[in-house]
């Protein structure tokens, strides 16, 4: 008798990539994953996505519904109904708002992948401003940026539609080509690289790019907008910026030109610790090799200057003409269904202000309209929060956000926490209520994470274990017992009320397999038309990039770029850095997790079964410390331990950790986070960015020595 065999075509969400995926399913069982060569992202898989199926059918997922029994993290818990479960977790949200008001409850989640919508929606729909997510320090800046910037989102033109390809790439604080953590934009970029002519890496270590780059910036962590003020000095004051461009289409130029003029190369080269010649190389090289684009990370985000980091960066693309052009920076145009999260949007938004809205202007404007969650911990922390009921899906507080001993306080004094996921994280332990999430490969939904040029059908694969549910249901269902008016009556038709501007069905989707805007239908130049306005013009205030920004202007900070020096280094801190002699980054990435995930996959944890730290050759030499050895890495805030990995490619003088580190086999509640995760040693304490709140990962003090015992 031959095998019950099918395969079905999905978008993965492992990441945030939304890569093609071709899963092959016998008598019911998922057997094989492979990416599918028909999409977008033409057939490849990065590892996290390869091993999905083993978290399908991974031992420790959460299958049904459950109460807390005993102390908060004493492990014991109840099986209970999704009735009961739901009807407690509305009850608390609605009694939680009848006495304290909407405001009084925080609805909160992590890197989404695409269902921030539904957070938002959700939120929204009961009428809290404190949507919670780690948007301040991840992506929410750019957001920000290139909204205010420029009135729209911008990408590298990697596809070569208008017939060019960028000549000039410059990767800063980026690693898109290990993750594939944009989809088609990772395989897009490798692509390029073979039509690149210039390649310069802006980052504090050798990357895997680094033998790639004709050009290579080791930049001191978290000095980013000095480098990006020093090279428009050079550019504008040598006059190798774009004349036409500048004149017609930017606003604030001669205002812009006074101000770098505080950052002429000598000094820059002191600040970053870049030799200024190669400064000035770069600066000639991006105004006159193109076209030309830059990759922006993650990591120019999470620190306390990460606004004007941005602007400075999208300041070089204005300024050299590299916006808009084939080969440069392009403004997003999306699919027909148009962006996803105004599903979000046409609910009105809360009259009452978020936390921290009084405070961080940026973060909580439209479309943004965020919590600061570091104000929400500390508050906690200090009992003196409005905050009293938490729902948190699909997100890991303990692990993901700085200072764990702040967080894991804040937490433990919320009156009440709902938790949704896969696992029992070492956040989820301390709820009151859990409900099981379904992996991807077990949900029908819409893959637009991020806006991209394409959106995938996420299309259920093989029913989820037990009890769990989609995370689109999960809030579909709260939000019927909550906001009725605003929710459906099951997940099919939420789905096709997504769809309606595209005049498609969520079935017909799923045979489609995709929506896209590519080629022609991503126009360039859409400034000189009708695009964004009538007579031509960018979505700003002015019609203009605004080099000098009218909306910072406006809500009260320097509408220009500028640097601030890290709130911790040898400068700032000089008697701290006594003790603390190391510049600590705590962005260090693997192929084979996303933040905190997938430390229980057993096919990746074989692949890296402990964290790295890299330390240059002569700092191990002289602290006596080997490959291979563990060592402590301390601050002012903690200390945990991790494996060294002894790197050239480094300064003597850094160390770079790597982050969400936690031990599923741990015992709980905390599952070893206190060992070896980095956020234990990460500060929570203001200044912030002064416009976004953001906290800083990327530039802080330690010392390291071995770890005698082991």
């Amino acid at each position: 008798m031959q095998p019950d065999k099918a395969v079905i075509t999905t978008t993965c969400k492992s990441c945030h990539g939304g890569c093609g995926v071709l899963a092959t399913v016998e008598n019911g069982k998922i057997t094989h994953i492979e990416g599918n060569p028909d999409s977008s992202t033409r057939g490849t898989m990065c590892a996290k996505g390869l091993a999905s199926f083993q978290e399908v059918y991974n031992p420790n997922r959460i299958l049904y519904p459950m109460k807390r029994k005993g102390d908060r993290g004493e492990g014991k818990w109840e099986r209970i109904s999704w009735e009961e479960a739901l009807e407690t977790v509305a009850g608390k949200i609605k009694g939680s708002i009848k006495k304290y008001g909407a405001g009084s409850v925080a609805i909160c989640q992590g890197t989404g992948r695409g269902y921030n919508r539904y957070t938002f929606r959700f939120a929204r729909s009961i009428g809290t401003p404190n949507i919670g997510v780690p948007a301040d320090f991840c992506y929410g800046p750019r957001l920000a940026v290139f909204g205010t910037t420029v009135g729209g989102r911008l990408y590298c033109d990697y596809h070569g539609w208008g017939g060019e390809y960028p000549k000039t790439q410059i990767s800063w604080g980026k690693q898109l080509e290990i993750t594939n953590a944009d989809g088609e934009m990772a395989v897009w970029f490798l692509n390029s690289l073979d039509k690149a002519e210039h390649l310069i890496l802006i980052d504090p270590r050798a990357t895997r790019l680094a033998g790639r780059a004709d050009l290579w910036l080791q930049v001191r962590p978290g000095t980013d907008a000095a480098l990006a003020l020093g090279m428009l000095n050079v550019i504008i004051n040598e006059g190798l910026y774009d004349r036409d461009f500048v004149q017609n289409w930017t606003y604030g130029f001669e205002k812009l030109r006074e101000r770098v003029q505080e950052y002429p190369p000598a000094k820059v080269a002191e600040i970053t610790w870049i030799p200024a010649d190669k400064i000035i190389k770069a600066a000639r090289i991006l105004a006159t090799e193109k076209p030309g684009c830059i990759q922006i990370g993650e990591s120019l985000e999470a620190g306390n200057n990460s606004i004007q980091t941005l602007r400075a960066i999208v300041c070089l693309m204005a300024v050299t003409g590299n916006i808009e052009r084939p080969g440069s920076m392009i403004n997003w145009v999306p699919p027909d269904t148009g962006p996803l999260e105004e599903f979000a949007m046409e609910v009105p938004a809360p009259e009452e202000p978020a936390i921290g809205a009084d405070q961080f202007k940026l973060l909580s404007s439209p479309p943004m309209a965020m919590a600061h969650m570091h104000t929400i911990f500390k508050q906690l922390r200090e009992g003196a929060s409005q905050i009293r009921v938490m729902h948190l899906q699909g997100t890991n507080p303990l692990v993901a956000y700085p200072n764990t001993k702040e967080v894991k306080e804040g937490l433990l004094n919320a009156e009440f926490l709902s938790a949704a996921d896969l696992y029992m994280s070492p956040t989820v332990e301390y709820a009151d209520i859990v409900l099981p999430a379904a992996h991807w490969l077990e949900s029908d939904d819409i893959h637009d994470m991020h806006p991209r040029f394409i959106i995938g059908a996420i299309h259920k694969v093989v029913d989820p274990p037990g009890e769990a549910w989609p995370d689109n249901k999960i809030y579909n269902e709260l939000g019927k017992r909550l906001a009725p008016e605003y929710w459906f009556d099951n997940v099919e038709e939420m789905l096709n009320y997504q769809l309606r501007k595209a005049n498609i069905t969520w079935k017909e989707f799923t045979g489609m397999g995709f929506l896209a805007k590519m080629g022609k239908e991503q126009p360039y130049y859409k400034y000189k038309t009708d695009y964004w306005q009538k007579g031509g013009g960018f979505a700003t205030n002015t019609g203009k990039v605004e080099l000098y920004s009218t909306v910072m202007e406006k809500l009260g900070y320097d509408p220009l770029p500028y640097y601030l020096e890290p709130n911790e280094s040898p400068y700032s801190t000089p008697e701290l850095a006594k003790e603390y002699p190391f510049i600590l980054s705590t962005g260090g990435r693997s192929p084979y997790y996303f933040h905190s995930q997938y430390r229980q996959v057993p096919w990746l944890r074989e692949r890296q079964p402990y964290p790295i730290v890299q330390i240059h050759p002569e700092t191990a030499g002289s602290l006596g410390i080997k490959n291979g050895d563990w060592v402590w890495i301390e601050t002012p805030r903690g200390k945990i331990k991790q494996v060294a990995e002894v790197f050239a490619g480094i300064d003597p003088g850094v160390v770079v950790a790597q982050a969400s580190w936690w031990y599923p086999e741990d015992p709980g509640p905390d599952h070893g986070i206190w060992k070896s995760s980095a956020n234990v040693l990460t500060r929570n304490d203001p200044p912030f960015d002064p416009a976004m709140g953001s906290a800083t990962f990327r530039a802080l003090l330690c010392k390291i020595y071995k770890v005698e015992d082991e």
